[in-house]
């Protein structure tokens, strides 16, 4: 039996695969942190791979996601103003993107160059990294924290649609 394709399908296997690629590797970001303090020596190249993901997938996949889910909403005939669930999960977007655009990924730019001007190999043991670059590693910390808990919060939403009527 053929599977019939709709515009809905269209744009729910977009969506789907959107955000799958932008934001399943942002749950690999910690551990990655984590070898860079471990690694000192190769910090760089572990900033440098977050970074890349961050800025060349996720946040342009990102982009992506909500005209996708604006299809879906055409498609499927959805009153977004009668969808309590839909109106938050894309306020907590909005601000989730425009928090990576604006601070994480400038903090990521700033790991990345702060990294690169550190001398080559690893510090001396013993040696404690510079204060600006354990104050940045905070901010990217808690920064990546709040991004991954949007995502799963809005995932959440998507997902079980508290007060739908819609099945």
């Amino acid at each position: 039996m053929l599977a019939v394709w709709s515009w809905f399908t269209f744009w729910l296997v977009l969506h789907i695969l959107a955000v799958i690629v932008a934001f399943g590797p942002i749950f690999a970001f910690p551990p990655i942190a984590a070898m860079a303090r471990k690694e000192p020596a190769h910090a760089i190249a572990y900033s440098k791979v977050i970074h890349f993901i961050e800025k060349r997938m996720t946040i342009p996949l990102a982009v992506g996601v909500p005209l996708f889910g604006t299809g879906l909403i055409y498609t499927a005939h959805i009153d977004l103003w009668k969808s309590g669930w839909l109106v938050a999960s894309i306020i907590l977007f909005i601000a989730a993107f425009f928090f990576a655009v604006t601070v994480q990924l400038r903090n990521s730019t700033k790991m990345v160059d702060l990294l690169a001007q550190m001398p080559p190999g690893a510090p001396p043991p013993g040696a404690a990294p510079p204060p600006e670059l354990e104050k940045l590693g905070k901010r990217l910390q808690f920064g990546g924290m709040y991004l991954t808990a949007t995502v799963l919060v809005i995932l959440l939403l998507m997902v079980w649609r508290p007060g739908n009527a819609i099945s």
